[in-house]
């Protein structure tokens, strides 16, 4: 996985992920993850009646939308497979990945927030979610 610095391509396409969820309700908060590689992700609700047509659970207007565990804590749990979680939850995980997929991002094994760009991402381009 690689680091988040000075990568202007990927900010870019994190820059359009926050356009496709701002218009259904939600807001993207992205950090450099720092000493981890990748960029931290938490989705935010803004408009939760808007927000329940995508994600689940819980959508109280400036909440996180609910992943089971908090974004950029390494605890047990946070590993994107991770099991045990509400199928709100399992949803919700699925979801976001898929979203990132589809502006080149991938996710890390380890913790459900953490994602990177794929080597040589084409900006703009879709991924083919059925090839995977």
């Amino acid at each position: 996985m690689a680091s988040c610095d000075a990568a202007g391509a990927a900010r870019a396409a994190l820059q359009r992920v926050a356009d496709e969820l701002r218009e259904h309700g939600l807001e993207l908060q992205a950090s450099c993850a720092g000493t981890e590689p990748g960029w931290v992700v938490q989705v935010l609700v803004v408009d939760g009646l808007k927000a329940s047509k995508i994600v689940r659970g819980p959508l109280a207007d400036g909440q996180g939308v609910d992943m089971g565990t908090p974004a950029g804590v390494n605890q047990a749990g946070a590993g994107a497979a991770a099991s045990g979680f509400s199928p709100d939850v399992q949803f919700n995980r699925q979801w976001l990945r898929a979203t990132m997929a589809r502006h080149q991002f991938d996710n890390a094994a380890d913790a459900w927030w953490r994602f990177a760009q794929r080597s040589g991402a084409t900006p703009g381009a879709d991924t083919d979610l059925a090839a995977r």
